[in-house]
């Protein structure tokens, strides 16, 4: 994961994207919700809120977030050791 963000933050958005896919993924939504954010705050425009999920929409992303930490980890396991 560190690694993974160093490579970001330095701009090398590949070598993050080999190095942890799930952290990469993160980091862009995060970095998507700052621009967001940051819209919001100098446009004073209204804050998207998010309504009350059904019990098959909350167990839906329950399920896809174990099914998104179980392909990481595979991806992780089965990519061949790095040289430093």
């Amino acid at each position: 994961m560190t690694r993974s963000s160093i490579r970001f933050f330095h701009a090398d958005f590949i070598g993050a994207l080999r190095w942890n896919p799930l952290v990469f993924i993160v980091l862009c939504g995060l970095a998507v919700f700052n621009v967001y954010a940051f819209a919001v705050l100098i446009f004073r425009a209204p804050r998207l809120r998010l309504t009350e999920l059904s019990r098959s929409e909350t167990t839906l992303v329950r399920v896809l977030v174990v099914v998104l930490l179980l392909a990481n980890w595979i991806y992780l396991l089965s990519r061949p050791p790095a040289l430093f």
